[in-house]
Parts: structure tokens; C-alpha cells; sequence
């Protein structure tokens, strides 16, 4: 059903892009991506801002334990979204130094009140710490936190609102 709505969407805005006559048009991939649809019928990624930490689910490195073949993590979240998170699943990348995504995996955070924190770890086995280029927070797209559930989440929702912490640690980023 996802990729008949993808598609109908798809048609409607390639016949409404062509259609335009001026300005540039937004739109968005399915992994939740801004793209600008150019006036001269090219587009490029628009690169988000970073969000406002005081505003949103912070994400950090709280630990990284350097393992022979693994590398293990501890990652915290601070609720600064002024509700309650019910439930958070980030998907994480790791990229080995070629570039190339090694292994992804998600990690859950439940039941974190605001202005709270919950600490979660998980652990990529086969590649060691040293040799990850970036863990890369990919997706998010199982939440339940203020009026986002399962039922009525848009794609890209639940990323949007967490703001991941530059560490010293590990290269990061969303």
C-alpha cells in the first residue's frame, strides 16, 4: 500500500512540476530528506540546520569501549521535547573507513519524562572501534511520544526530533 501512495505521489508531483512556472518546489524522499526541485529542472539536498538541543531528544555518546573485533557504545537520551517519550528506536550505521555502511541496528529508549534521561548500549560485532569512520543515526521510525504513535506517523517524524550531540568520542551524526 506504501509504494501505491509513493507512487500516485510521485505522478502528482513530477505533473505538477512540470506544470510550475516559476520558484523553486520542496519536497521530500522517503527517508525523510529534503530535496529543492530548481526552476531549471535539476534538484539538489537541501542540508537540514542542526535542530535546537533545548528542544528536542538529545542523543549523545555517553561511552565507547574499544573491544577486541567489537566496539561497544553507551548512548544516552535527555528528553528536552517539553512531553513525554513513550517509546524511541534509532537506527544506527556504522561506516567502515572505506565509506561503506559495515552493519546498522537500532536501539529502543522507554518511558523518559521530560527534562529526564535514559541510557541505552549496544555493541557491533566484527569491526573495531578504531576502524568505524561515522555512526551515522539513519532512521527513528518507530516512536510514541506526544501526538506521534504508530498510527498517525509521518516518514522522517520521529528523526526530525532528535538532535544528535557531536562527541569526541566517535564521529556522529544524523
Amino acid at each position: 500500500m506504501k509504494q501505491l501512495v509513493l507512487i500516485a505521489l510521485c505522478v502528482l508531483f513530477t505533473h505538477q512540476a512540470s506544470a510550475h512556472d516559476g520558484g523553486n518546489l520542496k519536497a521530500f524522499t522517503a527517508d525523510g530528506r529534503t530535496a529543492m526541485l530548481l526552476e531549471d529542472h535539476t534538484w539538489e539536498f537541501v542540508e537540514a540546520a542542526p535542530g535546537d538541543p533545548s528542544s528536542s531528544a538529545v542523543l549523545s555518546v555517553a561511552k565507547v569501549q574499544e573491544m577486541q573485533e567489537a566496539c561497544k557504545f553507551q548512548f544516552r537520551l535527555q528528553n528536552n521535547l517539553g512531553y513525554k517519550i513513550g517509546s524511541l528506536v534509532p537506527r544506527l550505521a556504522v561506516h567502515n573507513q572505506d565509506g561503506i555502511i559495515y552493519e546498522s541496528k537500532s536501539i529502543s529508549f522507554t518511558t523518559i519524562n521530560p527534562t529526564k534521561a535514559e541510557y541505552t548500549e549496544v555493541q557491533f560485532d566484527g569491526i573495531g572501534c578504531h576502524q568505524m569512520s561515522v555512526v551515522k543515526v539513519i532512521d527513528a521510525s518507530r516512536c510514541r511520544m506526544g501526538d506521534i504513535d504508530q498510527w498517525n506517523e509521518e516518514e522522517g517524524q520521529c528523526l526530525s526530533r532528535i538532535y544528535v550531540e557531536p562527541s569526541e568520542l566517535i564521529n556522529i551524526s544524523k
